[in-house]
């Protein structure tokens, strides 16, 4: 098992049980799902072939108290799934609590664009022509100074 597959996975809804269930309740459920989808039972049945491995998947993880755990806290930090913000939808703030990263990238024929802000100027004093030098490295562009 990975930890995509924790975070895509619905292992409770697989077996039909509440995340509070009790063990025996798992077990029960289990034992009633795999009777009914079991291979032998279904024989040719692709489907009920697949439903078999997704039960035996969920209760391979659930029936085992660190498995459990551990895929408790996987689907309670991402919330049920992992999703990569994409932009902003209709009725929704933007991805990172209404930060945009298009803010920092925009305007990147600028020197990075507000990029540049976080420095404060570094990157505009960077980006300056260099200055010419005459002999001993003194400025052309000024007379030099005694």
């Amino acid at each position: 098992m990975s930890t995509k597959d924790f975070l895509e996975k619905d292992y409770y809804k697989a077996l039909g049980v509440a995340k509070t269930a009790k063990p025996a309740e798992i077990k029960a459920a289990y034992r009633k799902l795999a009777r009914k989808y079991h291979p032998d039972a279904n024989k040719g049945d692709a489907s009920a072939e697949e439903r078999f491995k997704e039960i035996s998947e969920a209760y391979s993880v659930l029936s085992d108290e660190k498995r459990r755990k551990e895929y408790d806290e996987a689907r309670s930090l991402f919330g049920g799934g992992f999703r990569v913000p994409t932009g902003q939808r209709p009725g929704q703030g933007g991805g990172f609590g209404g930060f945009d990263l298009g803010d920092i990238f925009s305007g990147a024929g600028d020197a990075g664009g507000r990029l540049g802000d976080l420095f404060g100027g570094v990157s505009a004093a960077a980006a300056a022509p260099p200055r010419r030098t005459g002999h001993a490295g003194a400025p052309t562009s000024r007379p030099r100074r005694r």
